[in-house]
């Protein structure tokens, strides 16, 4: 009787461990946000932006229109999971940004390779 006991008790324990949320499925990913000139990356089809107020750089994945380079925007992300073809800056998926009409970006200059 004492290892019937013992397996229920451990199957209802199992069971209730899992119909918990895991950790991963609670936590909200952080938000990330910046602000600075788009410009282009090295590779073909990607935007960089280095952040006015931290310097760090962005590799921004935008799943709608993006703004063209040369273009001042207030940006906010989520850190982008996995690869990708552009090897700069930190990569980030884009979930909102706006255009700052009052900020006038400098010459867009050719990428350095």
């Amino acid at each position: 009787m004492k290892s019937t006991a013992t397996v229920i008790a451990l199957l209802l324990t199992t069971w209730a461990g899992a119909q918990q949320p895991s950790q991963s499925e609670t936590t909200k990913p952080a938000v990330i946000r910046g602000s600075g000139c788009v410009s282009k990356g090295v590779e073909t089809g990607c935007l960089v932006l280095k952040d006015t107020k931290t310097g760090e750089s962005y590799n921004l994945m935008l799943a709608d229109h993006a703004p063209a380079p040369g273009t001042a925007i207030r940006f906010q992300a989520t850190p982008h999971q996995g690869m990708t073809t552009c090897m700069q800056g930190k990569a980030v998926n884009v979930t909102k940004w706006k255009q700052l009409k009052d900020v006038k970006c400098p010459p867009e200059a050719e990428a350095q390779h």
